[in-house]
């Protein structure tokens, strides 16, 4: 279990920097549909007011290099209570990475939610969950002017916060480097990137590929690892604070991370090679390689293998079941349920050319002996002809609430909360922990 005293350390350490890094003029952007007068005023009000780049996506000129910006306003019209379709293609096929979204719109003010339908568009399967998404806001164009102070006069609260807590890049790579303090070194700033040293050799985060030096001359060849902030919170709740979640609202607030997986070349056009930074942090870079690093455990009274990595943190989450179990009876029926526990499997991720974290041993699925009719993983939903994508919280088999922060306190992130749920699946990722942060 990672210490908050690293955090402590980490924050008080003063980083050396080997280059200065460059910065934009701007890292917001207003894109929108011009084919509409009012959506004209009001996005030029936007990017004036906010000194932001301005971009018509109905015009001619290539976009831009979107991975460049943090903060996009999203502007169209309402035409016949539908947006605009122009905009439902655009926003559907573009990779917005790790910005935040800030969507505006104008047209017939009538009771539709269009914040709804524009989340549908943006949160596609390749996104993550907890992105940074803003409610839409429509402007009554006999009022823009003022309408468009207000809202920025909201907005710019929340993108200053956002800013003044640093980079992206420094947040990740400083999240691996507490996550693994034996395998990485600390976290500087070097040849204009943020970088941890690993077996001797640098690795820099590089537009989230986490690259070696080498691998850095030919980074377009690579894509983005799956990097994100994970959420501690339950749909509708408050959670309590836990070590995990402080140290991470001190230091590391900052945005989603998405998948980098770039879809009818709208934006960035991202490399088809996936870094080996994990697998050699895990020293799992083949199969024997990795059954090295493999050890066999008891853990809910199953014989699982697993990643040495994980024995400690398993045995600290079994100890905070079994003690919870004491008084509370929904823990006691969960134990006698489970059918069987996984983790260590050499293999790709169902119906994907990626590696499974369950390759390297630090992702675990607890199974149940009976589904009562709810569902447990998207693949196996989407196979009864159920749209996995509309099923609710109370359908889904889900462990007791106490189990997943069980498992969350010790560096494990749940499955249950990805869009693509699985709800059975727990991965030891301490550095993505790390990294979140809960409303």
């Amino acid at each position: 279990m990672i210490r908050r005293n690293h955090f402590i350390i980490l924050c008080i350490l003063v980083l050396a920097s080997c280059a200065e890094k460059s910065s934009l003029e701007t890292d917001s952007i207003v894109l929108y549909y011009s084919q509409n007068a009012e959506t004209r005023q009001a996005a030029k009000l936007v990017a004036e007011k906010s000194g932001s780049t301005l971009f018509d996506i109905a015009g001619k000129q290539t976009l831009p290099d979107l991975m460049k910006y943090r903060f996009y306003y999203i502007g169209f019209p309402v035409i016949n209570t539908e947006i605009a379709p122009q905009m439902q293609t655009f926003l559907s096929g573009t990779d917005f990475f790790d910005g935040i979204i800030l969507p505006f719109w104008t047209g017939a003010d009538n009771n539709a939610d269009y914040s709804s339908l524009v989340e549908k568009l943006i949160y596609r399967p390749r996104m993550i969950s907890g992105s940074g998404f803003t409610d839409v806001s429509f402007f009554n164009m006999k009022t823009v002017g003022e309408q468009v102070d207000t809202w920025l006069a909201t907005v710019t609260v929340q993108i200053d916060v956002l800013r003044s807590a640093g980079e992206w890049a420094e947040a990740v790579m400083k999240a691996f480097a507490a996550a693994y303090p034996d395998r990485l070194g600390q976290a500087v700033l070097c040849n204009g990137d943020w970088a941890v040293q690993m077996d001797g050799e640098q690795y820099y985060y590089a537009q989230g590929k986490f690259l070696s030096e080498n691998e850095v001359k030919q980074a377009a060849d690579f894509r983005p690892q799956r990097i994100y902030r994970y959420t501690t919170e339950f749909a509708g709740d408050t959670s309590e604070n836990n070590a995990w979640k402080a140290a991470a609202a001190e230091l590391f607030w900052r945005r989603t991370v998405f998948s980098g997986t770039v879809a009818r070349g709208y934006t960035y056009s991202s490399g088809s090679i996936r870094s080996s930074f994990y697998e050699k942090l895990l020293q799992c870079e083949t199969r024997e390689e990795a059954f090295a690093h493999q050890k066999i455990i008891t853990f809910l009274r199953s014989t699982v293998t697993v990643h040495e990595r994980i024995v400690a943190p398993l045995a600290r989450v079994e100890q905070r079941i079994n003690e919870l179990e004491k008084t509370d009876a929904e823990i006691t029926a969960w134990k006698k349920s489970l059918d069987s526990i996984t983790a260590w499997n050499w293999r790709n991720i169902a119906s994907s050319s990626n590696r499974s974290f369950h390759a390297y041993g630090i992702a675990i699925d607890l199974l149940m002996k009976l589904q009562q009719g709810k569902e447990t993983y998207w693949l196996w939903t989407r196979g009864k002809g159920i749209d996995w994508r509309t099923v609710p919280e109370e359908d889904k088999l889900n462990p007791p609430r106490s189990v997943i922060r069980a498992f969350e306190e010790e560096g494990f992130i749940w499955g249950g909360k990805w869009p693509w749920y699985d709800t059975m699946h727990f991965e030891y990722h301490p550095e993505l922990i790390l990294l979140s942060i809960d409303s």
